[in-house]
């Protein structure tokens, strides 16, 4: 993002005036920051709020989050990626043996809460802007929405229960909807309950929803309008199981038409190219701003780490003539590799938050799981992914093959864009797919560190 680039220093301040949630008052107190910024002062312009907005974007870039760790632990954790570098806490989340102080875990904990934070600031200060180049509500939508994405990340991992999510004895995460900016607002927050940090994401969402001047679509792919709202809360109804409303919302943005498929012939231009037809949110890397997505994939030979590659595993699930299986695994040199992140040199592979192959799959799968269950409107949204793939259409089948069916197709279509893991926990399938036999593993440890400096105000999860 052009403005992201300008602002960096800013973002650092921020940062350094920001607090982390689970830091312990004394341990603050002995490191006060020398360098900080009055959020009153530092959102006091329309101009600043611009910068403070793409401040969170810049958020999700960082390499703890979307830049890296949040969309390949998620297929790491699965049966996607397979670990064939060095680091330990690779291994750890490959072998599904996390521990309570594994740093790839603590860093993508305390970067989310770090970028939550630096919304907080910007949403309250939003109100006191008073500005015609500034439309107040069209910038409290964006926030709000954002800040609803990543409290959904935190509980993909982090909460739930032991069998998937939408349970009534789900756990969920730290809550705060208001700025940390000083000291006294510093203290550790006990975590909520899954319900009730459902209940903040979809007030968020449903604010964004109603600003009747929030574009649907804004001039840029790179910036979240009312359609990703509405796409972002179809995936979050699934995971509810509000399978109804799940497919009106997808509907709402499938039959807009603002949001064509690719074709076959394409399919690969999704990711050689950038800011496809089909991306209803892809979020922007460039030389300035890069994140190291193909520097950990790729060999040394070619400038990168080889940490992980993509696992024999998910090259066998392709059927004979996927389009997509060149591009999740490669089979010539180097060999194993997903063609969806390419960009060594640079790091500006952009990364596809959400398209409108997985809304058909979302609308498949609601369509089934519903009351009356829509078995011919479930396949027909099945095979409009199947057939872009090249792949024969599958025919009377009974809804639990569907189902099943539709888990393989989401593995396949969505594979190294973060999904694998969370679909597993969703059919509650991780021991017959993964081999774990200890279920609480399905939700992941909170950082220890959080849970010692909080005075144990924050809560482990159960049995780690």
């Amino acid at each position: 993002m052009k403005q992201i680039i300008k602002n960096k220093s800013f973002l650092i301040t921020m940062l350094l005036s920001g607090v982390l949630l689970g830091s312990c008052k004394k341990e603050l107190e002995s490191q006060k920051p020398q360098a900080s910024l009055d959020a009153s002062i530092a959102f006091n312009s329309a101009n600043n709020i611009r910068a403070g907005i793409n401040a969170v974007y810049s958020g999700l870039q960082s390499v703890n989050y979307y830049g890296l760790r949040y969309q390949v632990m998620a297929d790491l954790g699965a049966d996607n990626l397979s670990h064939v570098g060095t680091f330990p806490s690779f291994a750890q989340i490959s072998n599904k043996s996390i521990l309570t102080d594994n740093a790839e875990v603590t860093n993508m904990y305390n970067s989310i809460y770090s970028a939550i934070n630096i919304a907080n600031l910007v949403i309250a200060a939003v109100p006191n802007i008073s500005d015609p180049t500034l439309v107040n509500d069209n910038a409290l939508a964006e926030l709000r929405t954002l800040r609803a994405l990543m409290y959904f990340d935190l509980l993909r991992y982090w909460g739930g229960s032991k069998n998937g999510y939408g349970k009534a004895d789900g756990v969920g995460v730290s809550l705060k909807l208001t700025p940390t900016s000083s000291l006294t607002e510093a203290a550790p927050i006990a975590r909520s309950t899954e319900a009730q940090v459902y209940t903040a994401i979809l007030a968020d969402l449903d604010f964004a929803i109603g600003v009747s001047t929030f574009a649907n679509k804004q001039s840029s792919v790179n910036r979240i309008g009312k359609d990703y709202a509405n796409s972002l809360k179809a995936r979050i109804q699934l995971y509810r199981g509000q399978y109804a409303e799940a497919e009106a919302l997808s509907t709402a943005v499938i039959t807009s038409a603002r949001y064509p498929m690719v074709s076959t012939a394409n399919y690969g231009t999704m990711w050689s190219a950038k800011n496809s037809s089909e991306s209803i949110f892809e979020l922007e890397f460039n030389s300035a701003d890069q994140s190291q997505l193909a520097f950990f994939y790729y060999t040394t030979t070619l400038g990168g780490r080889n940490e992980i590659s993509s696992s024999t595993a998910l090259n066998d699930v392709h059927e004979v003539g996927d389009v997509r299986k060149s591009i999740n695994y490669s089979t010539v040199a180097p060999l194993a590799k997903t063609r969806k992140i390419t960009r060594i040199a640079t790091g500006d592979d952009n990364v596809i938050l959400l398209r409108s192959a997985e809304l058909y799959l979302i609308r498949a799968e609601a369509r089934l799981r519903k009351a009356t269950p829509d078995i011919i409107g479930g396949l027909a949204d099945l095979n409009v992914v199947r057939e872009r793939a090249g792949l024969t259409p599958l025919i009377s089948l009974s809804s639990t093959v569907i189902l099943d069916a539709i888990l393989a197709e989401r593995r396949v279509e969505l594979a190294h864009e973060g999904h694998r893991l969370f679909d597993l926990r969703r059919y509650d399938k991780t021991g017959t797919a993964l081999g774990i036999s200890e279920p609480f593993r399905n939700l992941w440890p909170i950082p220890q560190r959080e849970v010692l400096t909080s005075g144990n105000i924050i809560v482990q999860n159960d049995l780690y």
